[in-house]
């Protein structure tokens, strides 16, 4: 292809199936070895992981929006001249952003929302100008800024894109791979990793939409209001109230 590969510039992260041993193969360039196997490396802004979770990603987005916080601290956030919408427009514009960027393809557990969520109600304390010795309940805090939260924002942003995805035309390769299915192959026995499938799946029935309506819901002038346009309870306000 008249390509040239540089080895010092590129790095091979081998994902493993529970299955398969985990030892790494060696790969060469052009006859010489040199191409080294990493446990992890960003792609387009996100971290890639041989053990196929969002651990890293979760902390290095964290710790990215913690920066941006910080530099913003004193200027706007801890600023007695700005009203405290403009203090929240900058945050959620900035921080969140930041936050949560790509979780559109995130595949969530518990451990994961728990982090970002005191993340985020830490981050609206310090807005608010309170700590935890005030004993203010985070549904509070949520209301008094108008903000959702971690898991209704994340739900809302998978809800967005799941309707952009099924508009697509079906020779599109983001709706191949949404609606295709393995010929071969099983599920190995006893507890499962949580598939991106089933992320959408918990989104939908939190949401109290049903999966053969999808494509209904989510089609441009039929039927209901399209996903990613609506505003359901959980994502207005329910979720702010489970927080607490």
């Amino acid at each position: 292809m008249g390509l040239t590969v540089n080895t010092i510039k590129t790095e091979v992260v081998c994902q493993w199936s529970a299955n398969i041993p985990s030892t790494p193969p060696a790969f060469t360039a052009a006859g010489e070895p040199g191409v080294s196997v990493v446990p992890s490396f960003r792609y387009l802004g996100s971290i890639l992981s041989e053990d196929n979770t969002i651990d890293n990603e979760v902390q290095n987005r964290i710790k990215q929006a913690s920066a941006a916080f910080g530099r913003l601290r004193r200027r706007v956030f801890q600023n007695k001249n700005l009203h405290l919408r403009t203090k929240v427009c900058v945050y959620q514009a900035i921080c969140i952003t930041t936050l949560l960027y790509s979780c559109e393809a995130w595949v969530t557990y518990s451990r994961h929302i728990r982090a970002l969520e005191q993340f985020h109600i830490r981050c609206l304390q310090r807005i608010l100008g309170i700590t935890w010795r005030d004993r203010v309940p985070h549904s509070e805090v949520l209301s008094k800024t108008n903000c959702r939260s971690i898991e209704a924002t994340i739900t809302q942003h998978q809800l967005r894109w799941l309707g952009h995805v099924v508009r697509m035309p079906s020779n599109r390769l983001p709706r191949r791979v949404l609606y295709g299915q393995l010929h071969h192959g099983r599920r190995s026995a006893g507890g499962q990793k949580k598939r991106y499938k089933d992320q959408l799946k918990t989104a939908l029935k939190t949401c109290k939409i049903r999966p053969e309506a999808l494509e209904e819901v989510a089609a441009d002038g039929r039927g209901e209001r399209p996903i990613g346009r609506q505003r359901h309870p959980y994502v207005s306000g329910a979720a702010g109230q489970r927080v607490g």
